[in-house]
């Protein structure tokens, strides 16, 4: 649940219900498109640059999402302007192992969407984003900046590393490793490992 006043950079359609929910909280948002907008509000507060988050900032220190999908620029972004102020959120319905959240503390970016389901001995680093409707079972390791997109299913002992994408409605096989800043396409079934910088679609997965 938030308690605080929030703003959300990057515009992200499944999060408008969020907006609704918490708009006693929510201030507006940030993005650097003008085609991009939340049915639910025209809080736009600004582009995603420094100099419009330090008015912001002095005005309402509020907790900051990053929701935009592509991982590496979430990062840029933590790191160059939103910093300390950047949170975790795990949106409600979803159910998540309670030593897998603990272990959410220390860490910063971490967006669950609703109706996930994450599994006990999962690991998930900073910045990680998961989408709505998505399964992470047991002994996963989600490295940093990952995106997972809506109604993903991780089997058991996989390993994603920093960067990667993986597309919506995709099933990743028990033990499969995901290299760094590879995609999977929408729809796949990945039962083999994918190299770093690798992308591969299809069922089975084969690169393309």
């Amino acid at each position: 649940m938030i308690k605080n006043n929030f703003c959300l950079v990057g515009v992200d359609r499944d999060f408008e219900n969020l907006i609704y929910e918490n708009k006693g909280f929510f201030l507006g948002y940030l993005t650097d498109f003008k085609s991009k907008r939340y049915k639910s509000s025209n809080k736009v507060l600004g582009k995603e640059r420094l100099s419009d988050w330090v008015k912001i900032k002095k005005k309402f220190n509020p907790d900051v999402f990053i929701v935009i999908d592509e991982g590496k620029t979430r990062e840029l972004l933590k790191k160059k302007i939103f910093k300390s102020n950047v949170k975790n959120l795990v949106m409600n319905q979803t159910e998540i192992d309670a030593k897998v959240l603990k272990n959410f503390k220390n860490k910063r970016g971490i967006i669950i969407q609703k109706n996930c389901f994450i599994s006990s001995n999962v690991i998930i680093e900073e910045g990680v984003k998961i989408h709505v409707g998505s399964q992470i079972h047991h002994d996963v390791v989600i490295k940093k900046y990952v995106t997972i997109a809506p109604s993903s299913i991780i089997l058991g002992k996989v390993k994603i590393d920093n960067y990667s994408y993986i597309g919506a409605n995709s099933t990743i096989k028990q033990g499969v490793n995901i290299g760094k800043n590879s995609i999977v396409g929408a729809g796949s079934v990945v039962i083999r490992d994918v190299k770093d910088y690798e992308v591969v679609a299809g069922n089975p997965a084969r690169r393309i």
